[in-house]
């Protein structure tokens, strides 16, 4: 079946919901690529404040997946910990997202 058929079929809820199992592939595409598991529970986690930050993006215009990526690289490759990511000032988050840059981050770093 053709993929545009295909999602003229989606139901309501699953069009509504493109963006968040977007979110979803990228931490999914990332665990896979850096050979970790991910807990159901650190995967919400990472969607919700991708789905926020995307939501509130009002500057960069970032996809939903750029953010995802950074935020799920961050936890798994670069150690930092979920709550400093989520504690994270937005506007920080957004220009470390736009530089690819975790330095910001990893200073005073807590242990996980």
């Amino acid at each position: 079946m053709e993929k545009l058929e295909m999602y003229k079929r989606l139901s309501k809820e699953d069009k509504l919901n493109l963006t968040i199992y977007c979110i979803y592939d990228s931490i999914y595409i990332n665990a896979r690529n850096y050979e970790k598991e991910l807990s159901d529970e650190y995967a919400k986690r990472i969607c919700e404040l991708s789905h926020y930050l995307y939501l509130k993006d009002e500057y960069y215009n970032f996809s939903s997946s750029k953010i995802a990526d950074y935020i799920t690289i961050g936890y798994l490759e670069h150690n930092i910990p979920i709550e400093k990511l989520e504690e994270a000032d937005r506007t920080d988050m957004y220009m470390g997202i736009d530089t690819d840059d975790y330095d910001w981050l990893l200073e005073n770093e807590m242990e996980r």
